[in-house]
């Protein structure tokens, strides 16, 4: 029998509001394709008890993503109004969500042996604060290297800065999470590429010419990497980049007065 591409590493109740929550590694038997990640083992945090499109129709995605604003608000029944979340939910987490369901996944034995050799994104879809610290620290101890953020970083758990970015979207956000410890991973407006002293542009994105992918460059790996931050301008699919361009006062794109 093949070897399956991807395995559950741990379920559970989510630690931002209890919902039951499944985490699912992929790429265990053939690399991502992503060109922007490179070819690391992608992690989902997903509901485990509805579709990952139902999920954020409703809102209740609240459960992996915590207060991010890039979920929207729910304006009507079944419509997220002023979503800027980059990902595709009806590509990768609900392809994952329908595998899972269908019984393509194993339970993982081992996560050291999911993540030994291999680079580590955490989180490709969900916060890594919805999960305890401990799976991700099993995950990465024998990996290359590994990628992370969260949202969460004013309330989760102090152990994930070793292993994770502060996603903020301002510049007094990223001011308020290096003084907590963190390192910070900014989103800053299309077109802004004003930059903090202790920012440097991320080399896997268009403004920079896309000149490393993630799974060369390994810069955002938390507090105990690279001692500099990262700034990154908006980006995502043209539904996204509506989104971004129709709602630019919003507080996530806030410059500080």
């Amino acid at each position: 029998m093949p070897k399956s591409n991807g395995a559950v590493l741990w379920r559970g109740a989510s630690l931002i509001d209890g919902a039951p929550l499944v985490v699912i590694a992929v790429g265990l038997a053939s690399a991502s394709s992503n060109r922007k990640t490179g070819g690391m083992v992608q992690t989902y945090i997903l509901r485990a008890d509805m579709d990952p499109v139902a999920a954020v129709r409703t809102l209740q995605d609240a459960s992996i993503c915590g207060d991010c604003k890039h979920r929207g608000n729910l304006s009507s029944p079944g419509q997220a109004r002023g979503r800027t979340c980059y990902v595709n939910i009806g590509q990768g987490p609900l392809g994952v969500w329908r595998a899972w369901q269908r019984g393509r996944y194993p339970l993982a034995a081992d996560l050291q042996a999911v993540g030994a050799g291999r680079h580590v994104r955490l989180g490709t879809y969900g916060d890594p604060a919805a999960v305890p610290v401990e799976v991700w620290q099993q995950l990465t101890h024998g990996a290359l290297g590994h990628t992370g953020y969260t949202h969460q970083w004013r309330r989760c758990d102090p152990a994930l800065r070793s292993l994770c970015m502060a996603s903020v979207d301002s510049e007094n956000e990223a001011l308020a999470a290096r003084l907590r410890g963190w390192r910070t991973f900014r989103v800053a407006f299309p077109g802004d590429l004003a930059r903090l002293p202790v920012e440097a542009i991320c080399p896997a994105s268009s403004e920079a010419g896309k000149k490393l992918t993630c799974d060369r460059c390994l810069a955002c790996n938390g507090a105990s990497g690279r001692r500099g931050s990262i700034v990154i301008q908006a980006h995502g699919g043209a539904a996204v980049m509506a989104a971004v361009r129709r709602y630019p006062v919003t507080p996530y794109f806030a410059r500080p007065s």
